[in-house]
């Protein structure tokens, strides 16, 4: 679930994302990105994969496409719903975990092809392995 404290009709998909990947609430996360980029809404994903590093979390898997697929295209070829991912669509940040897809309209989740992104383009996504550290916050 994407957290409660997320601000609505902010251009923060990014940091909403990646909160919900590492359990914490969204003022927690964007602190780090404050700290670590001195910046806070909008993100590359160069910076959240930093961050989800330094929060702890295993990225298995990164992948930057030049011929960028559909979400509904990824989802049926590269999709395993056993991970959590992370995913850069045109212009939007989502968090797709335990077979559902979360950002701040669909904060409760709703399955991937049932999003009305499916026909946005994928550039880049990073697949999550388990978490290597309980204390997320204190190596921040």
């Amino acid at each position: 679930m994407i957290p409660e404290d997320t601000p609505a009709g902010m251009d923060n998909c990014g940091i909403a994302s990646v909160a919900m990947l590492a359990g914490l609430t969204y003022r927690e996360t964007e602190d780090v990105f404050i700290r670590k980029f001195n910046k806070r809404e909008t993100t590359t994903m160069f910076e959240r994969v930093d961050v989800i590093r330094l929060l702890g979390l295993t990225v298995v898997e990164e992948m930057h496409y030049k011929k960028k697929p559909t979400l509904k295209l990824w989802v049926n070829n590269t999709y395993d719903p056993r991970y959590d991912y992370h995913v850069s669509l045109t212009g939007h940040a989502i968090a797709l975990r335990k077979n559902m897809l979360y950002d701040q309209v669909y904060t409760s989740g709703i399955l991937p092809l049932s999003s009305p992104y499916t026909r946005k383009h994928i550039s880049a996504y990073l697949k999550l392995g388990e978490r290597d550290d309980g204390s997320i916050l204190q190596r921040v």
